[in-house]
């Protein structure tokens, strides 16, 4: 069974229910095993790369298979360079940008890239992004949407964004590098306290034209689960994984694992109640059924 973003009362309370007297949540539903629609392009954005020399190619390989094997049109799928260094990448929206750059900067370039190439045209796209990546993408729909200095001055149209390991509230070890960007997902630093005003949370109407999927893992070593998924703040569906993963779901292994099954907890926000399975989807087919369901769960 699938849930759609309007909810169903009627499934959620049936829901509650069943882990009353159970005590476990129901088990994940199976996705049909069909071809993707490929309606809009996909653009995969990479995390920080502390030697500002990301390969794309590297990094988004599995998953870009994984999304052509499953029917998405290979020239649909782009990875985005944002480094100077970066290699191996389908489109760079900068040549100069470092650790040292702001998020904010390289959030404002990327913005300017899909307002530029899509949303002036009318049309939309979905991001899978990795880490930093993730923080990247949101910076770059608040920053339009709310027609900040340097950002295009209007909303971005997406419809999906999935990120994965995103510290969406900081990294578990803010002191181990002094670059800017590294500092900037310090839990209490200035960037994390402006990303959860209150006027600029996801649940705000700003937000609400995108679909907004964020998955983490507990055992990721970088970007703790409760921070990938934004723990005590509105995203559309947030998916952590458990311990006990076999292979582990690791802070790089969350953009690459696309088989196995996983101990997950998953929830949709239309529902408010969280589902416990043993046979999770993998995290690459976790981000392929976010933009393919586009909101229809």
């Amino acid at each position: 069974m699938v849930f759609s973003r309007t909810g169903r009362a009627a499934a959620a309370l049936l829901a509650v229910a069943m882990l009353a007297l159970s005590g476990t949540a129901a088990a994940q539903p199976e996705s049909p095993e069909t071809s993707a629609a490929g309606n809009n392009p996909v653009y995969f954005v990479h995390g920080y790369n502390p030697g500002s020399d990301a390969n794309c190619k590297t990094i988004w390989g599995n998953a870009v298979d994984y999304f052509e094997k499953r029917g998405w049109p290979g020239g649909q799928l782009k990875t985005v360079g944002y480094y100077k260094g970066d290699t191996g990448c389908d489109v760079s929206i900068s040549d100069d940008n470092t650790t040292g750059t702001r998020i904010k900067h390289v959030a404002a370039d990327f913005a300017n890239y899909i307002y530029e190439h899509h949303t002036k045209k009318g049309k939309s796209v979905d991001i899978v992004a990795h880490s930093m990546g993730g923080l990247v993408t949101r910076v770059a729909l608040l920053g339009s949407a709310k027609g900040w200095s340097g950002f295009p001055k209007g909303p971005l149209k997406v419809g999906d964004v999935v990120t994965l390991g995103t510290p969406h509230r900081g990294v578990r070890n803010p002191d181990a590098s002094d670059t800017t960007q590294w500092k900037s997902m310090d839990p209490d630093s200035e960037f994390m306290r402006v990303l959860h005003a209150p006027e600029n949370r996801l649940s705000q109407s700003w937000a609400a034209g995108t679909d907004w999927t964020f998955a983490g893992a507990n055992e990721d070593e970088t970007v703790s689960g409760t921070s990938a998924i934004d723990k005590g703040y509105h995203a559309d569906h947030k998916f952590r994984y458990l311990n006990g993963n076999s292979p582990k779901v690791t802070h790089s292994g969350i953009r690459e694992i696309a088989g196995g099954k996983h101990e997950l907890r998953y929830w949709h926000s239309s529902e408010g109640v969280p589902h416990d399975t043993g046979n999770g989807w993998a995290p690459v087919k976790t981000a392929y059924e976010a933009v393919n369901q586009n909101g229809k769960w």
